[in-house]
């Protein structure tokens, strides 16, 4: 079995399409979790409305930590396999198969993940995010991660139940947790990877990593300290990745027009990385805008 576990908050124009697209996969030896963290909308009485005894709907306060959610659902998991959806993504069919099957037939392997499409309203925005396609690797990830040379996108992965003895939990004090789980597994466990998009990803308005840029990059912050802590990372990938963050986090706020605060992050950035060109063109951009707007 696999269970599947979908956390959501205030997506009811938008689930019922992502709950399907479970629902109808070919792979049906699945159990949905439906974790809603205190929608204000009619999300209870959609979910309640679709006749599957496979759905499992739990509502909870709101507290924004999604991390919460899929740690009730992973307790509460009966199955060999556990996989993860967004309430504003869907899955194309034959996902499920392909990674079970993938799976089952490497042994080694601790999870597996998939490309995406990216997509808003009728238009496809990016129609694969991996240069690689129409293949499958298995192998480590870490040190491309560990690089920010790989992203894994939580809505394609799915995992052995077995693994989380070695890797743990979601963290319950981040935000999202993806990150951070994502790492540890990937240092744990080797990778089944399907160069193919098996999920559509959607962008619009209300999306989570929208809303909350600065503290994903919080949240990566912390990923590599623990990284460092931990042993798992040497200290240069520790000083490349706050260098890079805090020269994004310049970024956001320069196209906001905060041009005190870029300045700011892209000098916190060259404390970190003194080589990192870019953030010198920052710091060259916001001191002309702030003497402009002075």
């Amino acid at each position: 079995m696999v269970s599947v576990i979908l956390p959501t908050y205030n997506r009811a124009h938008l689930l019922e399409e992502t709950i399907r697209s479970v629902l109808q996969q070919e792979y049906t030896d699945l159990e949905l979790f439906v974790l809603d963290d205190g929608s204000e909308d009619h999300t209870s009485d959609l979910v309640r409305s679709i006749p599957d005894a496979r759905i499992n709907y739990q509502r909870f306060p709101h507290t924004g930590h999604t991390g919460r959610l899929k740690n009730f659902g992973i307790r509460h998991a009966a199955g060999d396999y556990i996989a993860f959806i967004d309430s504003d993504d869907t899955w194309k069919p034959g996902k499920l198969e392909r990674q079970i099957k993938l799976l089952e037939d490497n042994p080694s392997l601790g999870f597996s993940i998939t490309d995406v499409t990216t997509f808003r309203d009728d238009t496809i925005l990016i129609p694969h995010s991996y240069k690689l396609q129409d293949t499958i690797e298995c192998r480590s990830i870490f040190r491309d991660m560990k690089e920010s040379r790989f992203i894994v996108y939580n809505p394609t992965l799915i995992i052995r139940k077995g693994c989380l003895e070695r890797t743990g939990y979601f963290s319950e004090t981040m935000r999202s947790g993806d990150y951070n789980f994502n790492c540890r597994l990937a240092w744990h466990f080797d990778a089944g990877i399907i160069y193919e998009p098996l999920v559509m990803r959607r962008v619009h308005d209300s999306n989570m990593s929208r809303d909350i840029p600065f503290e994903n990059y919080a949240e990566y912050l912390e990923t590599f300290e623990y990284l460092y802590k931990e042993k798992m990372i040497e200290r240069r990938y520790l000083l490349q990745a706050k260098g890079n963050a805090w020269f994004k986090m310049g970024k956001l706020h320069a196209a906001k027009g905060n041009w005190s605060l870029a300045w700011q992050h892209y000098r916190k950035s060259l404390r970190y990385t003194p080589l990192k060109g870019d953030a010198y063109r920052g710091i060259w951009q916001a001191f002309l805008q702030s003497f402009r707007h002075a």
